[in-house]
């Protein structure tokens, strides 16, 4: 699991190995030119094999330009590498760490060419193939000025190259904030960034996955323990998954596994409840029962279904009461809300499920069924920890009322801000998606563009539903479930395309993703 700090948090970090755990500045400094030299050399020797290698080192004059010297020191070394630096800033201006690795990179011979007017930006040689960012690090943002705003326009202009280099960024590329992940018109954009010691918010957000490529986590010498004690925000990798997972011990049955109800639809959109229902039989829950006034025919055969009483539109009767009556006492967890439809009686019977449903058992809200909070007085229905609210942009400004437009930038904020305020689990569907109980939040990096395809948040419900009927909590099981979901869209498109990804094949792709 991957620790996420916004810029205060990761200067916490360092301030603590250098206070508490007495590691010098210099040393930390050296460690993590030493790290990121490994990586560079490795990705360098990967897209110029055999080749005499010019790399093009730009850096600051703050910490971050005192890895970037160090670097250089560290690369000139490699055979067939051809090192030269250039920097901005002033000499007076650096740290004690910084200026020694400056004056080693003079007495290494290396060739450094000092910018400090328009004129020198101008006269600039860009004859390189692999560029290094060190300009400014997390404490860059998206309003550069001066001399560096010159230089990244010059770096920007890729016709002044012969071809155009490849670019690393050493930590966050410069003219990017490194909290918010917004970026300046002439940010630097990446092809691999090497971050230190964690990620970063503002590597994650906004404009940031343009602007970094491939994000790679070295460690610079402080604890990982201390890293993830100070984090709030969290982002899961594939080793999570059978850690999340509870084990399946050789005597059990489907009912160790929990039972799933899925509640929706209508005669005319019996697809959408579905494809939850498949998806959740398909994500190991032990037992998946479907209730809809249409089954459609492609439901798996391993589901039970139940044909609701339908309203003469086709939603939900409130004669189905009789049957939801039994389905509290028989299911473990239930997922309430897809291709349910505006009828008022419909939603009379979501708000009655709600209301009865027992509070141990958890449930998942979807798409129509996030109506039902919303209360005749304007106020919200209050929710519990055990419910997992899953809204897209839309629904999630007609539930609390947020700008539609404004809802992207700020769904890391707004996320968290409103699962306190109703009492549960916010799973609101971004990039990156945003799962939050108030007080943790995992931020998802799976996925890609395919899953933006109909259906594929009923997929993500019913999944998210196997994972609460298999015993994990409910913040960690939406969480798990977006991981699931997007990895699944994203061995599906290493095949095939994301043109041609369907919630359906989003369901097959998960036998290849659990194994």
């Amino acid at each position: 699991m991957h620790s996420i700090l916004t810029p205060e948090k990761m200067r916490l970090c360092d301030s603590y190995a250098i206070e508490t755990l007495s590691i010098p500045a210099a040393i930390l400094m050296e460690d993590a030119a030493h790290a990121t030299s490994e990586r560079a050399r490795a990705i360098v020797q990967e897209h110029f094999p055999n080749k005499h290698c010019r790399i093009l080192i730009f850096c600051g004059s703050g910490n971050n330009g005192g890895d970037g010297f160090a670097l250089a020191r560290m690369l000139t070394h490699r055979a067939n590498t051809e090192v030269r630096v250039v920097w901005i800033g002033a000499i007076e201006k650096m740290s004690s760490e910084t200026v020694m690795n400056f004056h080693s990179v003079q007495k290494h011979g290396i060739p450094l060419q000092h910018v400090v007017s328009e004129e020198d930006i101008a006269a600039l040689a860009f004859d390189a193939d692999c560029v290094i960012d060190a300009l400014v690090g997390i404490g860059g943002n998206e309003h550069p000025r001066g001399v560096l705003a010159m230089l990244l326009e010059k770096i920007s202009q890729t016709e002044t190259f012969t071809t155009k280099p490849f670019t690393i960024a050493i930590d966050v590329p410069t003219g990017l904030n490194a909290e918010t992940g917004k970026a300046h018109q002439h940010c630097i954009r990446a092809n691999f960034t090497i971050t230190l010691a964690a990620l970063k918010t503002g590597l994650l957000l906004n404009d940031a996955r343009e602007m970094c490529g491939e994000i790679v986590v070295v460690p610079i010498g402080i604890p990982q323990a201390y890293i993830a004690q100070q984090a709030s925000i969290y982002a899961l990798e594939p080793s999570d998954v059978r850690r999340i997972l509870p084990p399946r011990p050789h005597h059990s049955t489907k009912h160790s596994y929990g039972s799933v109800a899925v509640i929706g639809g209508t005669s005319q959109m019996a697809g959408a409840p579905t494809l939850t229902a498949n998806a959740s039989i398909s994500a190991g829950a032990g037992l998946v029962r479907l209730y809809s006034p249409n089954i459609h025919n492609a439901v798996l055969p391993e589901v039970m279904t139940t044909r609701l009483v339908a309203t003469e539109r086709g939603g939900i009767s409130l004669g189905a009461k009789f049957v939801f009556e039994e389905a509290i006492t028989q299911n473990d967890v239930f997922v309430l809300g897809m291709g349910l439809g505006t009828e008022a009686e419909s939603l009379a019977m979501m708000r009655w499920l709600l209301e009865n449903i027992p509070p141990e058992k958890p449930i998942v809200l979807d798409a129509d069924g996030l109506r039902v909070l919303r209360l005749a007085d304007g106020g919200l229905l209050p929710l519990r920890a055990n419910i997992v609210c899953t809204p897209h942009r839309g629904e999630f400004a007609r539930l609390t009322g947020e700008d539609y437009a404004a809802i992207p930038e700020r769904a890391h904020i707004l996320a968290p801000e409103w699962a306190s305020r109703l009492g549960c689990v916010m799973l609101l569907k971004n990039v990156p998606s945003i799962i939050s109980n108030g007080v943790q939040s995992y931020w998802n990096m799976s996925g890609n563009a395919g899953l933006a395809t109909a259906g594929s948040g009923d997929v993500l419900s019913g999944i998210i539903g196997a994972m609460l009927a298999q015993g994990v909590k409910p913040l960690e099981a939406a969480a798990l479930g977006a991981f699931l979901h997007g990895t699944a869209g994203d061995v599906y498109v290493a095949q095939f395309s994301q043109e041609t990804l369907t919630a359906s094949r989003i369901i097959t792709a998960l036998q290849e993703v659990f194994a």
